[in-house]
Formats: C-alpha cells, sequence, structure tokens
C-alpha cells in the first residue's frame, strides 16, 4: 500500500509544495512490520514493511541508504550483485535492532523479502 504525503512550506514570501510518497512510514508502523530509517537512530526518511507484502525494492532515499532499522517481524534484506541470480542477504529476525546500520549491511540493502 503508498500512502502519499504532501508538505507545504513558505519560502521567501512564495509557497512551495512538495510531494514526498512514502509507503508505509515508521509513524504508521503496524505489528510485524519491519521499519527502516535514512538516518542513525531511527531519524530521517523511513519506510516499513510487512512480510504481506511480499518481495519489495526498497525505496530510493533507502536504497543503499539504511541507518537504522526496527524488525517487528522475520525477513530478509538484499543485496542485488546481479540480478536475478547473484545477490548477499541479512537474514532478520523479530525483535532486531540496530541504531547504527550505514557503517554494515545497511549501505547496501536493495530490497526486503519474508525470506532469504
Amino acid at each position: 500500500m503508498i500512502r502519499i504525503a504532501t508538505l507545504a512550506g513558505v519560502i521567501a514570501g512564495g509557497i512551495t509544495l512538495a510531494t514526498l510518497t512514502v509507503a508505509a512510514p515508521a509513524a504508521q508502523a503496524k505489528d510485524g512490520d519491519i521499519c527502516m530509517w535514512s538516518g542513525r537512530d531511527f531519524k530521517g526518511a523511513s519506510w516499513c514493511w510487512n512480510p504481506g507484502n511480499g518481495y519489495v525494492d526498497v525505496p530510493p532515499a533507502l536504497h543503499d541508504n539504511v541507518g537504522s532499522f526496527r524488525a517487528g517481524s522475520d525477513g530478509c534484506f538484499i543485496n542485488w550483485i546481479h540480478v536475478p541470480d547473484r545477490k548477499e542477504t541479512r537474514a532478520v529476525r523479530d525483535g532486531d535492532f540496530r541504531h547504527v546500520y550505514d557503517d554494515d549491511f545497511g549501505r547496501k540493502i536493495d530490497a526486503v523479502a519474508p525470506t532469504c
């Protein structure tokens, strides 16, 4: 499911509208979601995935740029080396979390799936 948020701001007397498309931001996380943030300590752009969604490529803001995550279910982080036959994976278990993940596999994540 894709949710769309619209941000409005006033810059130098003019009005600027920006549209940000994100699937389930962390603020709207449901039980069983795995949530990822672009920054460390659960800050920055966020996105949540649920095993019921199946395989999903992460949004551009998080592609090779996951700074932290929290897992409410089991899943698999995927780094595609050569699509579709060569990948590197990291199993994620319910309850896993990392405050700092951009110094590890977070800088490689391309997709998430229910199993590796």
